[in-house]
C-alpha cells in the first residue's frame, strides 16, 4: 500500500513532499476514511495549519505520481494531529488508492495551502453560515470545530447528502450540538428525502442568519446554488467563501502544455519583477521562460505554493502592474481574474515590469 520507507528522517523530497506515517484510519462510512498523520517534532512548524487549509499528497499510480488535494477535517485548535478524509469516488484512481492506506503506512505529503480560511478578527460578530455537500464537509467541519474552541459567535452548518448512510462524522457532529446547543445549530438535507439543494430551499434555510460569513464546499452544482442564491438575496461577495478542487491531468500532459507555454514566453524579457511578500518588497530577477514561482524560489524568498501544477490555488497572488500569461487556471474565477489574481506557479511575465503582492 503507502510507500514502506525505513528511513525516518523527515527530508523533503525533490517534489518538495515529504513522507509522512500514518498512524490512524477512520471508518467514517461505508465509502470514506480518514487518515491521520504523525507529525515529527522536526516537521511540526512546517505543517501548521489554519482551519479550512488542506494537504497535497503526491501517489503512485502506474508509473505516474499523481497530486490530489484533501482539506484537513481535524481542528488546530482541538485535534493533536492533522487527519484528512477521502471518500471513494467511482473509477478515481487516488481516492481508491486513498482507502486503501493502513497504519503504519508512509505517505508523500505536502505542507498545509489554501485561502478558505475564516479571519475571525474581523467577523467575530457576524453569523457563520456553513454549507457541506457530500465530503465537502471536510474543511468546513475544521472550521466549525475552531470556531466552537475559540468563540461564541452562532454557527449554523448545512449540511447535503445522498442518504443518511452517507453522512461523515454523524458522531462527532451529535456530540457537538450537544455540547454547544446555544452556539450550534446543524440541518440536515437529504437527497433521498428532500431531493437536491434547490434556491428556494437555501432561500428558506438562510432566514436569520443574513449578513454573516458564508464558506460554502461541496459539489458543483450545490455550490453554484449556493453561492447563485446569497448573491441573488443581496449578500456581500467578500463574505462568500468557495472551496473549488479540480483533479490535474497526468504530469505528461502538464509536462506538455508547461513546454509550449515556456517556448511562448521565451521571447519576452522582464527586466524589474517586484515581489511584495509579507509586506516587503523584493526585486528579483527573472529568466526568459521561468514562471513567477520559480524566478521566486530562486530568488531564495519562500512563497506560499504547494502543487505546482495550477489547481490548488496555494500560490495565488495579485498582479498590481505588468503583464502575464496564465498557462493553465483550474481554481480561479472570472472575478478573481478581474480583479488582478494569478497563480504563480502558471504564470509568466510577458512585459518588462510586473509587480506581484501575495496574500499576508
Amino acid at each position: 500500500m503507502g510507500t514502506q520507507q525505513q528511513n525516518l528522517t523527515p527530508a523533503e523530497s525533490a517534489t518538495g513532499s515529504y513522507s509522512l506515517q500514518v498512524c490512524a484510519v477512520i471508518d467514517e462510512t461505508f465509502d470514506a476514511r480518514s487518515l491521520v498523520l504523525e507529525i515529527p517534532p522536526t516537521l511540526r512548524e512546517r505543517f501548521r495549519y489554519k482551519p479550512g487549509q488542506f494537504l497535497s499528497f503526491r501517489v503512485p499510480c502506474a508509473g505516474k505520481l499523481l497530486t490530489r488535494c484533501y482539506s484537513m477535517a481535524s481542528s488546530p485548535l482541538s485535534d493533536s494531529l492533522p487527519k484528512v478524509t477521502v471518500k471513494r469516488v467511482k473509477g478515481g484512481r487516488v481516492s481508491n488508492w486513498m482507502n486503501e492506506v493502513q497504519v503504519g503506512d508512509w505517505l508523500e505529503v505536502l505542507p498545509p495551502a489554501g485561502h478558505f480560511c475564516l479571519d475571525e478578527e474581523q467577523s467575530v460578530d457576524r453569523p457563520l453560515v456553513l454549507f457541506g455537500g457530500g465530503s465537502g464537509i471536510t474543511p468546513v467541519f475544521s472550521i466549525l470545530k475552531s470556531v466552537l474552541r475559540s468563540s461564541r459567535r452562532p454557527i449554523k452548518l448545512i449540511y447535503a447528502n445522498r442518504d443518511e448512510a452517507s453522512v461523515i462524522f454523524k458522531d462527532e457532529l451529535c456530540q457537538l450540538i450537544k455540547a454547544h446547543p446555544d452556539q450550534l445549530h446543524v440541518v440536515h438535507v437529504l437527497d433521498s428525502v428532500q431531493g437536491f439543494l434547490t434556491d428556494a430551499q437555501v432561500c428558506h434555510l438562510l432566514r436569520g442568519s443574513a449578513g454573516g460569513d458564508y464558506f460554502i464546499c461541496g459539489p458543483g452544482p450545490f455550490m453554484d446554488t449556493v453561492e447563485r442564491t446569497l448573491l441573488g438575496l443581496g449578500e456581500a461577495a467578500e463574505r462568500i467563501h468557495v472551496e473549488r478542487f479540480a483533479s490535474p491531468p497526468d504530469p505528461d500532459e502538464l509536462l506538455a502544455e508547461a513546454t509550449l507555454a515556456r517556448a511562448a514566453a521565451l521571447g519576452s524579457k522582464c527586466e524589474a519583477l517586484i515581489v511584495e511578500l509579507d509586506g516587503q518588497p523584493h526585486e528579483i530577477a527573472c529568466h526568459p521562460g521561468d514562471t513567477l514561482l520559480q524566478s521566486c524560489k530562486a530568488a531564495g524568498l519562500d512563497v506560499p505554493s504547494s502543487c505546482e501544477e495550477g489547481f490548488c490555488g496555494a500560490c495565488m497572488c495579485v498582479v498590481q502592474e505588468g503583464e502575464i500569461q496564465l498557462a493553465r487556471n483550474d481554481v480561479l474565477s472570472p472575478k478573481e481574474l478581474a480583479e488582478g489574481w494569478t497563480l504563480a506557479c502558471q504564470s509568466r511575465p510577458t512585459g518588462g515590469r510586473v509587480r506581484l503582492k501575495f496574500p499576508d
